[in-house]
């Protein structure tokens, strides 16, 4: 075991957390998945643990009683990279049950700092890299389009859609006071918008991945909230991961600190809408329902930071990403 280097992901059973796992394993790593599968599914990584490439610990990162197991986990293994991806993500959690979505996203990053921190008591000379995956949610209404770090984050207390962005924020400042408090370097990623294989395809999903759903269960026309013409930017999962891990394998990382992860082409929700129908060979047309309370107009990042460190980098495009989701 000693010989071996191991990374931590929480949420590892999850859509971004498995594939990342994927790429940890075919690199040469070793990799131990903490999940409490309320959204992750144990198929996506039964693969890596029958290879024996990696340990799955069900562990529910808001229990306070698992962070000495979360604890005793990192003093066994002691992983060079600390990534954590556990979350409530999907839109409709955030209307439907905006309490749980605070409580459990910020909890767990909590919890999750506090069994480092135990950890460390154990194992002085430990210092893993602690990436934290935050959101674009925390721009809100951005001020600036495309926005930068640096630009404003906010909530707004009146609406409930915000539970995860202020999670997110909070959760943040966990990471970076913690790592301070006992000398780790950390970084934190607010993420756009990631899609591709293995994604939640319920109201509960994403856009894209409930938009293939639908139709796919014959919805005609499809419905929209609002008019269609918000927009976002999307990126394929593969960039997703390739992008992350160029960025903290580089050489010319700069730790504590925040990037934004995305692509940087915007697109309005019909124009999605209309790409993806067409793909299933349908004449595009929508139904638009009432816009849900709170919803932002624009999303789109600026990389500039990003590709500071891992340099120019071409995106699988829109169209090319939608066909990895289309059912051969």
């Amino acid at each position: 075991m000693m010989n071996k280097q191991y990374v931590l992901i929480t949420g590892g059973a999850g859509f971004i957390g498995s594939h990342m796992a994927e790429w940890y394993v075919n690199n040469n790593y070793q990799v131990v998945i903490i999940d409490n599968l309320f959204r992750g599914k144990l198929e996506n990584i039964q693969h890596l643990i029958d290879q024996g490439n990696a340990v799955f610990e069900k562990l529910d990162l808001t229990e306070y009683d698992d962070i000495k197991q979360i604890a005793e986990l990192i003093v066994k293994y002691k992983p060079f990279q600390i990534l954590h991806y556990a979350a409530i993500n999907g839109t409709q959690y955030f209307y439907d049950t905006p309490e749980k979505v605070v409580e459990v996203n910020s909890l767990g990053t909590l919890y999750l700092m506090k069994a480092i921190v135990a950890a460390k008591k154990t194992v002085s000379n430990y210092k893993p890299l602690v990436l934290f995956a935050s959101t674009s949610e925390n721009y809100c209404e951005p001020f600036n389009v495309p926005t930068k770090e640096e630009d404003l984050t906010y909530f707004r207390l009146e609406q409930d859609r915000d539970s995860y962005a202020v999670a997110k924020m909070v959760s943040e400042f966990y990471v970076k006071l913690y790592c301070q408090k006992i000398d780790l370097d950390w970084i934190v990623l607010r993420i756009f918008n990631v899609y591709g294989p293995k994604m939640v395809g319920t109201k509960y999903g994403q856009v894209i991945p409930e938009f293939f759903n639908r139709i796919e269960n014959g919805e005609y026309p499809l419905k929209i909230f609002g008019n269609g013409r918000h927009t976002r930017s999307f990126i394929h999962i593969n960039d997703h991961v390739e992008m992350t891990t160029r960025l903290v394998f580089s050489d010319k990382l700069v730790t504590n600190t925040v990037y934004n992860l995305g692509n940087d082409y915007e697109i309005s929700i019909k124009e999605l809408g209309e790409r993806i129908m067409k793909k299933f060979n349908k004449v595009p047309k929508f139904e638009f329902l009432e816009e849900r309370e709170g919803d932002h107009l624009r999303r789109s990042p600026d990389i500039s930071k990003l590709l500071s460190i891992i340099g120019e980098y071409e995106f699988i495009s829109l169209e090319d990403g939608l066909d990895t989701l289309i059912k051969k």
